[in-house]
């Protein structure tokens, strides 16, 4: 940037010299007043122009990689861009996210995340354009800082809930989320494409506030179709199997089975016991499809007594 100081001195200078009858005059620094008109021109002209786009600038952001690729991903999706291509950031290795949306035209936007160790950066450009970027910047600014505070909070609560006993706490009872994780999205916990093998990672979270033991079998949790068609999970080996055998480019050689398989096991739902004041969290894989909602049944382990939980997507 230019500074304030340099431009006024310039100015000051012109001043003092436009009573001068030969343009050719020139002063101590060896420069006549036309050079120095030219000059003084072009500094004001850069400072006029120097952008108010760097406001909008996330770098140096205290955030963990796996915090940067989340807001990221979660921004550009609360703008209403369908994410093309995803690669998360990771220490040593720059994540890129692509995104393309319609509104008054094709918009095509890149986002490059950067982790530093214990800070971030984070550069969000519209392709295809070196100027009139200051509209979309400001936005995915806004965006991801509401989103990264709205984030803080919630861990905040979270904290001071752990903070207490659980039978100190008001909520009680049962709490089900299923939550389908389609797209660019599942890179964020796997490194392959899951959507193109046709595999959909469903994350299950279930939440026992009670002083009761429950059971459930993870196979029995379906999800629902808009006609009624109930779809069960995959195994982990029909959904490994359809990761390593689907469609890629020639050059790209197919995933290790055994530690495509235990990648997906390390993340999979498991367990059938959910202990009174515990909770249970992990993926289900279901075939790619569009789904309206799902369906978990618990078990009382004393009374033997069923309770069913449907959730809308």
């Amino acid at each position: 940037m230019i500074g304030a100081d340099a431009v006024l001195h310039c100015l000051q200078l012109r001043l003092s010299r436009s009573q001068t009858t030969d343009p050719e005059t020139t002063d101590s620094t060896g420069l006549s007043v036309v050079s120095q008109s030219v000059v003084c021109a072009l500094l004001c002209a850069l400072a006029a122009c120097t952008p108010p786009i760097r406001q909008f600038d996330l770098n140096n952001q205290a955030l963990t990689c796996e915090q940067a690729n989340d807001y990221s991903l979660r921004t550009l999706q609360s703008m209403g861009f369908t994410i093309t291509a995803f690669q998360p950031a990771a220490i040593g290795r720059t994540g890129r996210l692509r995104g393309t949306r319609e509104e008054r035209g094709t918009q095509d936007v890149t986002v490059d995340v950067t982790c530093n160790g214990k800070t971030v950066d984070i550069d969000a450009s519209e392709d295809g354009k070196l100027l009139g970027q200051l509209e979309f910047k400001r936005g995915f600014y806004l965006s991801f800082t509401g989103i990264a505070q709205a984030a803080a909070v919630t861990e905040a609560e979270q904290r001071a809930a752990a903070a207490h006993p659980a039978a100190e706490r008001k909520e009680a009872g049962l709490h089900v989320l299923i939550k389908p994780v389609p797209g660019q999205a599942a890179k964020l916990d796997f490194d392959v494409d899951l959507a193109a093998a046709g595999v959909l990672p469903v994350r299950v979270t279930i939440t026992n506030s009670t002083s009761r033991t429950y059971r459930l079998d993870p196979a029995d949790i379906v999800l629902m179709q808009k006609d009624g068609t109930r779809v069960h999970p995959l195994s982990l080996d029909d959904a490994t199997q359809r990761v390593v055998t689907a469609p890629r480019p020639a050059d790209a050689p197919a995933p290790d089975s055994g530690a495509l398989k235990q990648q997906l096991g390390a993340r999979a739902l498991s367990g059938d016991v959910i202990a009174a004041k515990q909770n249970l969290t992990g993926y289900l894989f279901f075939p790619l499809g569009s789904y309206v909602k799902g369906r978990v049944s618990l078990e009382d382990q004393a009374t033997e007594e069923s309770e069913g939980f449907v959730v809308e997507f």
